[in-house]
């Protein structure tokens, strides 16, 4: 049996995670959080074979929580669940060490089976996600512009790239106006950006939209 726990900060989304893993078949969800904090608690205390991880959550985020899961032994697999696309998150999550990337809009057997595959130690990938890892290999590419901004701040970046205001964005990932407009001064500052339509542009740039 497959002990998942879900981590989301939306309990309708954590409700409908449920019933999908729940009706498979050698599946059960041992446990359920909606902060990056208390996921790594519970992965420690229930020590599930799989995190079923959300990216933005309030307070710690998931990338922070997945670096700190995957150290605890026995070793979590992370299964990232998220409504952010692009290459360049995939990529990120990969090396906080997640197995797993998936967009929330995939079909619910798409879940089922990302959880099986990280459940046996394998990468479960988007193709287009595959595909830009081997291009930047046989490219020598080791970086990318965004990989100077810290996981909030790629947040904050792509959130506002699709049209959101600093006190939207703020909400969303319940954060101050003033921590928003602090993560918007060191974008501009590391990559000279200051409209959204700055913003826009490098995200479809980078492949993060």
């Amino acid at each position: 049996m497959i002990r998942v726990l879900l981590v989301d900060d939306h309990a309708v989304v954590r409700a409908g995670l449920r019933r999908i893993l729940t009706s498979a078949a050698g599946i059960e969800v041992v446990g359920e959080t909606g902060t990056g904090e208390e996921a790594v608690a519970l992965a420690r205390e229930l020590k599930p074979h799989v995190v079923v991880m959300d990216l933005a959550m309030p307070g710690m985020g998931g990338i922070e929580a997945t670096k700190r899961i995957v150290r605890q032994s026995p070793r979590p697999a992370v299964l990232i669940l998220t409504v952010f696309p692009g290459k360049r998150y995939g990529l990120r999550l990969l090396r906080a060490g997640a197995l797993g990337y998936l967009e929330k809009r995939v079909a619910p057997e798409k879940l089922v089976e990302g959880v099986y595959k990280v459940a046996r130690g394998e990468y479960y990938l988007p193709p287009e996600l595959e595909q830009e890892i081997l291009r930047r290999e046989l490219a020598g590419e080791t970086e990318s512009p965004a990989d100077l901004l810290t996981d909030r701040e790629l947040e904050v970046l792509c959130l506002m790239a699709q049209g959101k205001t600093a006190s939207e964005v703020a909400r969303e990932l319940k954060l101050s106006r003033k921590t928003v407009d602090t993560y918007r001064f060191r974008i501009r500052k590391k990559l000279g950006l200051r409209t959204s339509a700055d913003y826009l542009r490098f995200c479809l740039d980078e492949g993060l939209l």
